[in-house]
């Protein structure tokens, strides 16, 4: 334990520190897209990594828990701003491994492992952009070059790390327009730089900032609860944030980003001992699941990046699980944090717990649109005290998209569950080959039929819709019919009726 106390006591006080002003973080989210959410990501990110080492030994080798750390950190890396820092975090902890520990790390050790990071954390980024983390990031390891250069020993050098970041961060209100025109300082630098502080407490003392000014985070004249709709909010960021994770021993940096940059912007590809996390904001979010499919994800989650920055954590939260990539747009559009699951059979516990934290600290329900799927949902109800969660009686597409299509109309005081539930209960569902798609729904359409949902598996065109269309207006003339491309290989068409309750 003696080995580790200093890196245990840093990453843990890391931890905390963010959790502790987690809401200050969010409220001065505005880059890459002003959705509130940066300090909830880098307090999430942080946890998982933490929470991988709290299951070592007492006995675990820094070798151990740098490992640990940084497999849990990228796993459950969260929005851009994790992605990078957990990219940060994991080569410092490398570097430093590599010199030795951070408890017996000398000056130089510190200063190169700083070097080290800052140069992963840019090559994270597809597309870097100064006036950000990765600005102090650079600026933290020239001051700890600086101080090594002076002479100055390991504590000094971890102290002259966060002057010079803390003076960065100053800059990033003037470097970034958004944040600029928001009058605030770019949230993920501040994140940064509250694990700097807590790098040079552990090895200087407690007391080792207390001279030091510190960095307002918002200008005294900003006005709160506005956030910039100038420059930056317009060029940049897609309506939705993809994010997967993969298992490739080969290096695939360079190749995922560069096609997921001709999705979408925000690109952020970072990994650590064989996996790898993928983050992109983009307007096409079934290409971004495609290529996580492609790279056979163990976890794709989906949320509409708006949705997310109105969302209130205090309330209840929306976990859809599905099969079909096409759904993951509407479902969330329709304010849910959609899962992709290629495999149902596969599915990792650890990606549906993530999706339930990420959908609401507090309580959510969670829908399913396989059997599998529902069962893994079952079995996390039963061992999840919190948030707390109500799964419903729902296994098939159909059901998902009838549930949330109902979350999005239920109004405040509803019983959000019961309204989602009673929306199940009244949706019949079905498959089709297609060759007698009309005659399939025939069977299940009545006047009192209100919605027929139709999702196509690849390749079915949607013109296979035109003859439904005509038998629903004859025997429901008030009836909807919805036509998506559900993007899956089997059944040809799934069937969802809704009748009025």
């Amino acid at each position: 334990m003696a080995e580790t106390a200093d890196l245990r006591r840093w990453l843990e006080a890391g931890a905390r520190a963010v959790h502790h002003a987690r809401d200050r973080l969010d409220a001065i989210n505005v880059f890459p897209v002003p959705d509130s959410d940066t300090g909830t990501n880098l307090y999430l990110t942080l946890q998982e990594g933490n929470r991988a080492v709290a299951k070592l030994g007492a006995d675990a080798t820094h070798r151990e828990v740098v490992a640990a750390f940084a497999r849990g950190a990228l796993v459950g890396a969260r929005g851009n701003s994790g992605v990078i820092v957990s990219q940060y975090l994991t080569a410092f902890l490398s570097a430093i491994d590599a010199r030795g520990g951070l408890g017996g790390a000398d000056a130089p050790a510190i200063a190169r492992s700083l070097d080290v990071a800052a140069d992963a954390a840019y090559r994270a980024v597809g597309s870097p952009v100064e006036g950000t983390i990765l600005t102090v990031a650079r600026a933290a390891a020239k001051g700890a070059a600086d101080a090594v250069d002076a002479q100055a020993g390991r504590e000094a050098t971890a102290v002259a790390a966060v002057i010079a970041a803390r003076a960065a961060l100053a800059l990033t209100q003037e470097q970034l327009p958004s944040a600029r025109e928001a009058g605030v300082v770019d949230a993920g630098a501040a994140g940064l730089v509250l694990q700097l502080e807590m790098l040079a407490e552990t090895l200087a003392g407690r007391d080792a900032l207390a001279a030091l000014d510190e960095v307002e985070w918002e200008s005294a004249d900003r006005v709160r609860g506005v956030h910039a709709e100038g420059e930056h909010s317009r060029d940049h960021g897609g309506a939705y944030e993809v994010m997967f994770v993969m298992k490739s021993e080969e290096d695939v940096r360079e190749a995922l980003t560069g096609e997921l940059e001709t999705i979408g912007d925000s690109v952020a590809v970072t990994g650590a001992h064989d996996l790898w996390q993928a983050h992109v904001h983009t307007d096409e979010p079934h290409r971004a699941v495609e290529s996580g499919i492609r790279a056979r994800a163990r976890q794709i989650v989906v949320r509409n990046v708006q949705l997310g920055h109105d969302a209130d954590r205090a309330q209840t939260g929306i976990v859809a699980l599905t099969s079909c990539p096409g759904l993951a747009e509407p479902l969330a559009d329709a304010g849910a944090v959609v899962l992709v699951v290629a495999d149902p059979l596969a599915l990792k516990r650890r990606a549906l717990r993530r999706a339930v934290k990420d959908a609401s600290g507090t309580a959510a329900v969670v829908v399913a649109g396989h059997p599998a799927l529902r069962a893994a949902a079952d079995e996390l109800a039963r061992k999840r005290r919190r948030p707390e969660l109500t799964v419903l009686d729902a296994q098939h597409e159909a059901h998902v998209v009838a549930a949330v299509a109902a979350a999005a109309l239920t109004t405040p005081g509803q019983d959000l569950a019961a309204q989602m539930a009673a929306a199940v209960a009244g949706t019949a569902v079905g498959e089709s080959t297609g060759d007698a798609l009309d005659a399939d729904v025939d069977r299940m359409i009545d006047p009192s039929t209100e919605i027929v949902t139709l999702v196509l598996a690849s390749g079915v065109p949607d013109s296979v819709a035109d003859a439904v269309r005509i038998s629903v207006h004859g025997a429901a003339p008030s009836a909807d019919v919805n036509v998506y491309q559900g993007g899956h290989s089997e059944p040809a068409v799934i069937i969802g009726v809704e009748r009025a309750l």
